[in-house]
């Protein structure tokens, strides 16, 4: 719809599925460049009209100064900023939200370099070559733990730039994605930590008169995710066949706990040795005696893994005191999640079926189970080898 005075408005679907309005006018040339403003996301005809006069009167006011032009186009950073806000609430978890807005800081908060030059480029001008550059040039930038980025996160960078350029592409605020064009640094894969059979030995024996004890006897035995042991439930147990259902996970964001379907969203149910059992029966008598001391002050929310009063217990700080355990027992470079790793590698190469693995671990393909233990896997090569000599030698007479 042409407005009097210069530019359209026109209403479009947004993600959520509401019907949203949108305006956009064109400026002067700037240095033989099409210069366009556009504005999205108000609820009505009238608002998105008032918002274009508005900008239009500033615009008019204004275009005698050539470098009020360059600050109304939108930058990525802006772009970026936008993206974070509106859209990509709608496809992430708060956690993962979270992650997004700090990997993207490292372009949209950069003061100096390439990184700089990326964020303030013109949204409808960038190329492949200025964010090539802006994230080659991020590989010498200061990390919070180490001395500079690592490609892994240079990689997540891109990435997160990528999704919210492909929201740009769809929208028409840009012909292309310049990332498919871009050559991004080599990750240097390394095989998962996983413990030896006496550091197993020497963790449990340092946790076995600990409240840490149970979590190392079931990492060990489930191959589960921090979260997703930290929101069991005892209704989750089945004690007459020794199973466990994992159907949440618990998760901590910066605006507290929350507890959220598992990672690919499917529950998963499977069975756990006696000496799991046991752990957890010794667990629920200890729960009972601290019901018995808090009183009316425990928290009744059946959790099996919780504080003695019976909250959750903080995801970020189980992890510090493992690890505070692990070195206790002479146990270098390895985390809580170094558990599910020996869960994984050590099935894989008693000959458990790939499948059945993947099933415990929760992952959507059992691809992914391979490609990360793929180092754990049986080695067939001399059965192969057996199998071709039969055939060579053809059937017995």
């Amino acid at each position: 719809m042409n407005c009097r005075g210069g530019g359209t408005i026109w209403k479009y679907k947004a993600r959520n599925g509401k019907r949203l309005w949108r305006y956009q006018f064109d400026g002067e040339p700037v240095e033989g460049k099409r210069c366009r403003f556009t504005r999205a996301g108000f609820c009505t005809r009238t608002e998105a009209l008032n918002a274009l006069y508005e900008a239009t009167k500033s615009y008019d006011d204004n275009k005698t100064r050539p470098i009020a032009t360059a600050q109304h186009q939108e930058t990525v950073s802006d772009w970026i900023q936008t993206w974070l806000r509106v859209y990509a609430p709608e496809r992430c978890q708060p956690k993962t939200l979270e992650r997004y807005i700090g990997l993207a800081n490292y372009i949209v908060k950069a003061t100096e370099g390439e990184p700089a030059k990326l964020a303030v480029a013109p949204l409808d001008q960038i190329d492949h070559k200025i964010v090539e550059s802006a994230l080659r040039s991020l590989l010498h930038a200061k990390a919070k733990r180490r001395e500079h980025l690592s490609p892994k996160t240079i990689r997540e960078i891109a990435g997160v730039l990528s999704v919210s350029l492909n929201e740009a592409f769809r929208l028409e605020k840009i012909a292309i994605n310049p990332l498919l064009r871009v050559k991004l640094p080599k990750i240097v894969r390394s095989d998962a930590r996983s413990l030896t059979s006496e550091e197993i030995q020497r963790l449990r024996e340092v946790c076995r008169a600990d409240w840490t004890f149970t979590i190392v006897e079931l990492a060990l035995a489930t191959g589960a995710r921090r979260g997703e042991l930290l929101s069991l439930t005892w209704h989750d147990v089945d004690w007459l066949n020794s199973t466990l259902t994992v159907n949440k996970s618990l998760e901590e964001t910066r605006v507290g706990l929350r507890v959220k379907s598992p990672k690919n969203g499917r529950s998963r149910r499977f069975a756990v040795g006696q000496s799991v059992i046991a752990a957890l029966q010794f667990l629920q008598a200890q729960q009972a005696e601290h019901r018995r001391l808090c009183g009316a002050g425990y928290q009744e929310l059946d959790l099996v893994l919780c504080k003695p009063n019976g909250e959750y217990l903080h995801p970020d700080l189980v992890s510090q005191v493992i690890c505070r355990r692990m070195k206790k027992a002479g146990i270098r470079d390895a985390s809580l999640h170094t558990l599910r790793h020996t869960h994984a590698s050590n099935l894989l190469s008693r000959g458990i079926p790939l499948p059945a693995v993947s099933q415990r671990l929760g992952h959507a393909d059992a691809n992914i189970t391979a490609r990360v233990y793929s180092h754990a896997l049986p080695q067939d090569d001399a059965r192969a080898a057996d199998a071709w000599e039969k055939v060579i030698r053809g059937p017995i007479q």
